[in-house]
């Protein structure tokens, strides 16, 4: 465990083919993994330097494509678009529906079911906290107490609340169902991004500047812990079914845990990609995305790893446990993929928007067999 201090600063190159990406910050990073693979420079001075990334292979038709995934208290698939501050509804019949967010200029970066059984969300661009009302629609915003925060990751919480990251300023913040935001500094203040709640009163969270791995209890108190591989740029994030944190290496190629013991393990992965999404499966294995390699990985509790080839066409990128017993996927293709193991994924089309009235198209089922082990 440490604490330090300091945090750098994530800076984008321009691309004439993409919107203003500089307004969505740790959401950029997560976009490029997909596909195309991202580095990180050297550390100098404790803080470290910027990463550049350029998402030229997304092009302005692709831009509604599903990017953030969650499942809704009705058991639906909810996902957020990479542009048209919309979030989407996805159904087991292959329904979609799309809720216009309203607000002004924004941009939903993550998002979960509440306790309140409403799907909260990040907007970075607005530097607020989103309420969607499934019943009617309707949505509110919670404007986020410090200036230019960044929110990212969220999560509902064990104490019944909802829990955020704010990853341009080095904090968590807690947001009550009355709306009342709560601010906790994280002492490295390295880039709190993806959040997920542990067993317990805690709460873990990544901070991908920092290199650590963080743990928040429900009073606020803070323990982080170094990842051994320098620089690896942690990402997703995901509690097994033996209440273990696992962990994506954007930079590296690795997935880590924090064992019970409090230290860090983390395993190389076979292919050379850049994993992203992370989720606990039905068949108590963590799941990995490598959009950029076509590849999911399973991982058991021991670290034994099983690299899963998919379709050339397969890009999948955040990934979330749902319902029938399968792990459900974004793709910037404009598909929602399921993915049922050990090994057949079916991908939907998502209608263009205003024609949802037309369901998805359930454009392939495809099993995969072994790559390679480790």
């Amino acid at each position: 465990m440490n604490h330090m201090s300091g945090a750098g600063t994530v800076a984008f190159e321009p691309d004439q083919h993409a919107p203003n990406w500089s307004s969505i910050g740790i959401g950029l990073i997560a976009l490029a993994a997909l596909v195309s693979g991202c580095s990180s420079a050297a550390v100098s001075g404790g803080a470290a330097e910027p990463m550049r990334v350029r998402p030229t292979y997304v092009n302005k038709q692709e831009l509604h494509a599903p990017y953030a995934i969650a499942v809704g208290p009705a058991g639906d698939i909810w996902f957020s678009e990479y542009q048209n501050n919309v979030i989407g509804r996805f159904t087991a019949a292959g329904n979609v529906a799309r809720f216009p967010l309203g607000g002004g200029e924004g941009f939903p970066e993550r998002l979960t079911t509440g306790p309140d059984g409403n799907i909260w969300f990040t907007d970075p661009a607005g530097n607020r906290i989103g309420r969607l009302k499934p019943a009617d629609g309707s949505v509110e915003y919670f404007p986020v107490t410090t200036a230019k925060a960044g929110p990212v990751g969220i999560t509902a919480g064990p104490d019944g609340a909802v829990w955020f990251t704010e990853h341009a300023v080095g904090q968590i913040g807690r947001i009550g169902m009355d709306g009342k935001i709560i601010e906790y500094t994280v002492p490295a203040g390295g880039g709190p991004s993806e959040i997920v709640a542990g067993r317990g009163n805690n709460l873990w969270f990544v901070e991908d500047y920092a290199n650590n791995i963080g743990r928040i209890t429900v009073l606020g108190v803070v323990t982080e812990f170094p990842i051994a591989t320098p620089q690896s740029r942690p990402g997703g994030l995901a509690i097994a079914d033996d209440g273990t944190p696992w962990f994506t290496e954007l930079a590296t190629n690795k997935v880590g845990k924090v064992g019970a013991d409090d230290k860090v393990i983390d395993y190389a992965l076979p292919l050379d990609g850049v994993p992203l999404g992370i989720a606990r499966g039905p068949d108590a294995n963590m799941w990995i995305t490598s959009g950029r390699t076509h590849t999911f990985y399973k991982v058991s509790a021991d670290g034994h790893i099983q690299s899963l080839k998919a379709s050339p066409d397969v890009y999948p990128g955040f990934i979330v446990a749902g319902p029938d017993h399968s792990l459900w996927f974004t793709e910037p293709s404009g598909k929602i993929g399921r993915l049922t193991p050990p090994a057949a994924i079916t991908e939907f089309a998502l209608p263009e928007p205003g024609q949802e009235s037309a369901p998805a198209v359930q454009t392939s089922l495809v099993a995969f067999g072994n790559c390679c082990r480790t």
